[in-house]
């Protein structure tokens, strides 16, 4: 993978525009649009959660269609508003469809903020010329700012490939600092290439790469009813089928979902630390997938890495009831080269060394279960004072 990284304004065939439209707040970057002139192949995963917000389900709809534009907004989730939700949706793209002059259901929308409140569509269709008269490539930076919410930094990444002699480039964009869970993580991902691919090798490629990225991802256990990931490719009518252009691209793909998957959980509510969670020796990778997400979503265990506290009993625990195959006996713990379990047998250990690395930035759980070769990893963050005074806070 080359060393340097497009941004979102990078990749040919896009422009962008983000405004204060005061959605919320007076004087805030909270309405933002992605556009190609090219109809583009769209491809997107979306919530679990049944209460789903009503851009969740305007994307659903149109999602196999082509597309030209992606409208968000943040500060307003537009989440648990009814029919008048969706309407408001609906609304909001045909202004911007009607502006740009392409098809009404070729425009997506995703939105992100409270929940339960109503869009101030009035004032959102009052910014909307605005928007699109200043779209551009130079305003491609604004995006990532336009679409936080509780983040504390922006997020951005991307990667190149090359095929045939010439370069593609893969970029996007993400957002989310709390309620992170799969399925979704609670986020709102955009991604876009000039790289045509056909739908049929995007959609599970795209796939791929979220299931081990913004999929294996957790910071509270808690899953939003807006998490968006969106995907944009030029449809040209000539995509690109040879096996190794869509391994490179898939690289490409992956490198900038992991990179923004963790920047997410870095930026996790509260989060003083980052922790991988590594599950080996599983019957399957399904049952390794289990055991990590229990452990990294255990709030016991996340109380326990603020504190430092070398707790193996919590991590043994959450593998034991996740649901995955389980013996005792075979079961071996270690964070980073500290083992405290072996075999189901504990260990004397250097509580010096381990409180070393418990109080860094960033390490890693290894748990082996000792019954196959299923192997998973989950990122997943602290649960700190600071968590809960943020969303002790959030609405007011």
């Amino acid at each position: 993978m080359p060393s340097d990284s497009p941004a979102l304004a990078s990749v040919p065939g896009f422009t962008f525009s983000a405004i204060k439209c005061g959605i919320r707040y007076p004087d805030r970057l909270d309405l933002a649009l992605i556009y190609s002139q090219t109809p583009c192949v769209a491809c997107g995963t979306f919530t679990a959660n049944r209460l789903a917000a009503a851009p969740v389900r305007l994307c659903r709809e149109r999602i196999d269609r082509p597309i030209h534009a992606i409208l968000i907004n943040s500060t307003n989730a537009n989440a648990c508003t009814g029919d008048t939700g969706y309407e408001n949706a609906i609304t909001l793209a045909s202004a911007v469809s009607r502006r740009l002059s392409i098809s009404d259901d070729s425009v997506l929308m995703a939105s992100t903020g409270i929940i339960g409140v109503q869009l101030p569509v009035d004032t959102i269709e009052r910014g909307i010329p605005k928007l699109i008269d200043g779209l551009s490539t130079g305003q491609g930076p604004l995006i990532k700012q336009a679409i936080m919410t509780t983040d504390t930094f922006p997020k951005e990444a991307g990667a190149y490939f090359t095929h045939d002699g010439r370069r593609y480039a893969v970029a996007g964009v993400a957002k989310g600092a709390g309620m992170i869970a799969p399925n979704m993580a609670t986020m709102l991902a955009f991604v876009i290439t000039d790289a045509p691919i056909a739908r049929k090798d995007l959609d599970p490629i795209f796939r791929r790469c979220i299931d081990t990225t913004f999929n294996a991802i957790t910071i509270d256990g808690d899953m939003s009813t807006n998490d968006t990931a969106l995907i944009l490719a030029p449809d040209t009518g000539q995509p690109l089928t040879d096996e190794t252009a869509l391994e490179s691209f898939e690289a490409a793909l992956l490198h900038t979902t992991r990179t923004l998957a963790e920047m997410i959980v870095r930026d996790g509510e509260g989060a003083t630390r980052l922790v991988t969670v590594t599950v080996r020796g599983a019957k399957t990778d399904d049952d390794a997938r289990t055991a990590a997400r229990a452990i990294a979503e255990s709030l016991l265990v996340k109380t326990a890495l603020f504190g430092r506290d070398p707790n193996w009993g919590r991590i043994a625990c959450a593998a034991g009831y996740s649901g995955a195959a389980f013996d005792e006996r075979t079961l071996s713990i270690s964070i980073e080269s500290v083992q405290l379990l072996t075999d189901g047998v504990p260990l004397s250990f250097d509580k010096t060394a381990l409180l070393e690395i418990m109080s860094r930035r960033e390490y890693e759980i290894h748990v082996n279960l000792g019954l196959g070769s299923g192997r998973f990893s989950f990122m997943t963050t602290d649960l700190s004072y600071d968590y809960v005074k943020i969303n002790a806070e959030y609405s007011t």
